[in-house]
């Protein structure tokens, strides 16, 4: 057995070996590419280090000189990287094809931006960027690292989208037969890191000492180089042919794919048992391998790598392929002559004042005794109000010959040529870096100031263009590492929204799709395409600004228009895009007037806040049924008390009526007893 592991040990020290010959050889490739990557070396610190202006045999012709630094260049630097954070550029993710959904998408966009921020990867970004614009180059990297590397239980990782590189004109090396900005196309690719002689007795005990050779001699201004090496991290593509698995589901028709060296037995005898059936099939598998060196051997073979591409980003200013050679330049590289002709005339203007600041009398030696000579030297400090001096005498004739000086000391002109290159210089310095638009011009129209901000900023857009290709390399770097590094079913994981509201989503959750009625995993990342889409776009707060201005303009012109609805609905959403001190519960509020109207989607506690108040009983609504229900009972006592009322009436009028049709029939008949005694009385009276 031990045999054996001598073996495998020493074919495997072979291997690695050959690798770092290999890895040598292929970096003797990139000479031809040293004379642009010194030149962009030198643009970084033409604007960084004070007194780096005068690097080099310019600054030795005027090694006994005034040498004064006005920076011009930096002003168009900082307006490209003040454009850019201005703009930020961010990947978005969607489907591509059927295979795709719209909420997976959606999750992969959260989870970037949980990533980014969790890393602070909008640090490697600026750093590339700010390269890129003063040397011409920048680049950052991607990795994935454990979500908590404190905790040596939890082996879930993260992807870490943005990871700093510092001096990448002069650390980061792609295939040189790559012709992609994005260097898709790439083989191969280093990445040179210093480290301390004590950093690499940390990180490697036994490793030697000797450093990657880095291909070019350092520059005469280099005086300070501390005591360590370089080590070069060695990215390698390989392409093998590897068996694909096709698991088919009986009952539904879903697919998914994995690679044979990533299922188990195991796992595939329990598939077989939930209804899926696998086909075999041959395909070719690119994948990064990922070695550490140093200049004397191969310290760490990392193996292979998540994603099928290697994991670095370039950022270009100006890029182009001239006689067969990248070639890559700055904002500064055009304009170093300028600065420097500006410099050098403005220091001998200086040095000129300083050396003749006014005109000097000259006078003869027997015209100052001490008394007056002392008076002269301390004329501009005591500020006399005259000054003295004795005459000269012809000795032979006893006459004066002067009275005053002999003559004078002129102060220097300007020299015509000095003051036509100081003025070349100025003009084409202010032609690239001139911002004026930024400036509010006095009696100028918005439109006006506007066309010329949109001027101005044309300068800038090839430069944001780069920028974004980047963007969309990095996202398509993360996309193909995020199969590798999300795949534990069921792991919630963060995410984040535009805004910067916190959220969770749980990988391969099962769901029933809303349109199709058919079960599927949500957020399984093996299956499915994406695709990364990336604009140039105006930063958050930017277009939040413009959207309240566009919306309160809107509610003017509806109410004009006497468009309530409309008017209110504007007012709304612009209240839902300001942001400022003190507004958190006005946006709350403001967001469920929102969500009342149907303006935007309620999210799920609104939903299930929602669900919960149409289970309960409405108070409101309670106590309006009690009050109409009160009302009818006294609408229905009301006509009982009306109809009550009319019968009585009716009953008086029916008595009034008898009593008076009684009282005329009295008055119109005698009297009974009368009737009775007369006829009586008759038959008497006769008698």
């Amino acid at each position: 057995m031990a045999d054996d592991e001598r073996d495998t040990t020493g074919k495997d020290s072979d291997r690695l070996e050959e690798v770092h010959k290999r890895a040598l050889r292929r970096f003797d490739l990139f000479l031809p590419e040293m004379e642009w990557r010194e030149h962009a070396l030198l643009c970084r610190r033409f604007i960084s280090i004070p007194g780096a202006m005068w690097d080099g045999p310019w600054g030795e012709q005027f090694a006994n000189s005034i040498r004064v630094e006005i920076d011009k260049v930096s002003k168009g630097v900082d307006k490209l990287i003040q454009d850019y954070r201005a703009n930020r550029i961010v990947p978005d993710f969607r489907p591509a094809g059927t295979s795709g959904d719209e909420e997976t998408a959606d999750t992969l966009d959260g989870m970037h931006r949980a990533d980014a921020y969790h890393f602070k990867s909008m640090q490697a970004w600026d750093h590339a960027v700010e390269e890129a614009a003063s040397g011409g180059f920048g680049a950052w990297r991607l990795a994935n690292d454990y979500a908590d590397p404190l905790d040596g239980d939890n082996d879930e990782q993260r992807i870490n989208p943005g990871s700093i590189i510092v001096d990448a004109d002069q650390r980061v090396y792609f295939d040189p037969e790559a012709k992609a900005y994005d260097k898709a196309d790439a083989r191969f690719a280093f990445v040179l890191t210093f480290k301390t002689k004590d950093a690499l007795e940390e990180e490697f005990d036994d490793a030697a000492q000797t450093t990657w050779p880095e291909g070019f001699e350092r520059p005469g201004y280099e005086w300070f180089t501390p005591d360590g090496a370089v080590i070069a991290e060695y990215y390698e593509v390989e392409t093998k042919r590897e068996e694909r698995l096709v698991f088919t589901h009986r009952l539904t028709g879903e697919e998914q794919r994995w690679w044979a060296s990533e299922v188990s037995a195991e796992d595939r005898r329990q598939m077989e048992m939930d209804g899926w059936t696998y086909t075999r099939r041959k395909r070719d598998r690119r994948r990064i391998r990922k070695y550490v060196m140093s200049g004397a051997e191969v310290l760490d073979d990392c193996g292979p790598i998540a994603g099928s591409r290697i994991p670095v980003v370039p950022v270009y200013f100006k890029r182009a392929v001239v006689e067969g050679v990248e070639r890559v330049r700055g904002f500064v590289s055009k304009l170093m002559d300028a600065q420097r002709i500006y410099n050098a005339k403005v220091s001998k203007l200086a040095e000129t004042d300083a050396l003749s600041p006014r005109e000097k009398p000259i006078f003869a030696p027997s015209q100052m005794p001490g008394n007056l000579a002392t008076m002269w030297a301390d004329q501009d400090i005591n500020r006399h109000p005259y000054a003295l001096a004795e005459p000269l005498i012809d000795e032979a004739t006893g006459q004066i010959v002067s009275a005053g000086p002999t003559g004078q000391v002129q102060a220097p002109n300007v020299a015509p040529i000095t003051a036509a290159l100081l003025q070349i210089a100025s003009a084409d310095l202010a032609g690239e870096t001139d911002d004026g638009a930024d400036e509010v011009i006095a009696n100028t129209s918005a439109e006006a100031m506007d066309i010329a901000a949109t001027r101005i900023d044309a300068k800038s857009g090839i430069f944001l263009d780069n920028v974004r290709q980047s963007v969309q390399c990095g996202g398509e770097i993360y996309l193909g590492m995020v199969p590798e590094v999300y795949v534990e079913p069921g792991r919630k994981i963060e995410t984040m929204s535009e805004d910067g509201a916190d959220g969770t989503a749980t990988l391969q959750e099962p769901v029933i799709d809303k349109r199709t009625g058919e079960y599927k995993l949500r957020n399984d990342f093996g299956n499915g395409r994406y695709k990364v889409i990336v604009d140039v776009t105006e930063a958050t707060a930017t277009r939040r600004d413009k959207t309240v201005k566009q919306m309160l303009n809107l509610a003017s012109v509806s109410i004009s228009a006497q468009d309530l609805d409309g008017a209110k609905a504007a007012i709304i959403t612009a209240g839902l895009n300001m942001d400022g001190e003190g507004m958190d519960d006005f946006a709350k509020w403001n967001r469920q007037r929102a969500v009342q109207m149907g303006l935007v989607e309620p999210n799920e506690e609104e939903k299930a806040a929602m669900e919960q108040a149409a289970q309960q009983p409405d108070p409101t609504a309670e106590l309006a049924a009690a009050q109409s229900e009160a009302l009818k009972a006294s609408a229905v006592k009301d006509v009982a008390q009306a109809q009550e009322s009319e019968s009585k009436i009716a009953l008086n009028e029916a008595r009034a009526l008898q009593a008076a049709a009684k009282a005329k029939s009295d008055a119109e008949q005698p009297n009974l007893m009368q009737r009775t005694l007369g006829k009586l009385r008759l038959p008497f009276g006769q008698q």
